[in-house]
């Protein structure tokens, strides 16, 4: 098992191509179809998703690629080197914050609901994630703590890595617990964690799809969603980018969590609100219109008693 997996790529006359690449390609597509299966659910413009695609593309990959390289002064980054993005290198936070300011952009220029388009394209962004973290399994990357109970070396719950891939703490836990390093390790397999919990994300945000939703709450759902798990998971991450002591993805998740949640409840009062108000409306109604028709009633009545 430990080297079934352990091909990061194959060339084709020459050129390499990386499964990591393959990957985040793969979830754009699949993301690419479903935007557009969504827009003609909701009636929404034909060209709607192509237009998506060219903005959120580029600003997702510069996003991501920038994040990373702002973290990670220390690997003396070449102008050759910050192009390499099917090395890895990508965070996934960077990537989502400068398309959200491209989707922004272009909603202002077409003059379309911000909220409504977010909404559109979560379902389609965490699959696309729960697909692009397999080629974090290529590149053996984004792995978690080691474990030392051979009870639990075994994939999906951990991943073996050889020792060309262990990060700086890896090797700090692993001098810990050996005293010095092996050929390869077992460890946290948290791209598999993270890929199950975002196809659990997509699978709710595809119901709510079908759904009658209030603008934004399947946006806000993704943020909630997401930002829970990463903010757990990310801890247990050798490969954390840090600022200072704190670790950038954890503060990062648990920021975009109670954004997330803060507007969920916010739905949710309004909904309260909204509801007590139509049954109020209804109580004068039905209050208003009891004493006339019992008024008709007695009139019928009185008339029935003189004909009679």
């Amino acid at each position: 098992m430990s080297n079934l997996f352990w091909i990061s790529g194959f060339e084709v006359f020459g050129i390499t191509i990386k499964f990591y690449g393959i990957l985040i390609a793969l979830g754009f597509i699949i993301g690419l179809l479903l935007v557009i299966k969504y827009c003609k659910q909701k009636g929404l413009p034909e060209n709607m998703p192509y237009d998506l695609l060219l903005i959120v593309f580029p600003s997702a990959i510069i996003g991501a690629r920038l994040n990373y390289i702002i973290f990670t002064p220390d690997l003396d980054w070449t102008f050759a080197k910050v192009f390499r993005i099917w090395e890895g290198g990508l965070m996934i936070y960077g990537g989502i914050v400068f398309s959200v300011i491209a989707i922004a952009i272009y909603c202002a220029v077409k003059k379309i609901n911000f909220l409504s388009v977010l909404d559109l394209i979560a379902p389609a962004l965490i699959l696309g994630q729960a697909i692009g973290r397999w080629g974090n399994f290529f590149n053996q990357e984004a792995y978690g703590s080691l474990i030392t109970n051979s009870a639990f070396q075994w994939f999906p719950f951990g991943v073996y890595i050889e020792n060309s891939h262990f990060t700086t703490e890896a090797q700090k836990q692993l001098i810990s617990a050996y005293g010095s390093l092996p050929q390869g390790a077992w460890f946290n397999a948290t791209f598999f964690y993270e890929s199950v919990w975002c196809f659990g994300g997509f699978l709710l945000l595809h119901y709510l799809s079908k759904k009658q939703c209030p603008r934004g709450l399947m946006a806000a759902t993704y943020l909630s969603y997401y930002g829970f798990e990463r903010f757990f998971v990310e801890m247990l991450r050798t490969d954390s980018l840090y600022l200072g002591s704190i670790r950038v993805s954890v503060f990062i998740s648990g920021v975009i969590f109670f954004l997330g949640t803060g507007y969920l409840t916010y739905l949710l009062i309004k909904h309260l609100k909204n509801k007590k108000l139509k049954i109020q409306k209804q109580t004068i109604e039905e209050t208003t219109t009891k004493p006339d028709a019992e008024k008709t009633k007695s009139i019928e009545q009185t008339v029935e008693n003189k004909k009679d």
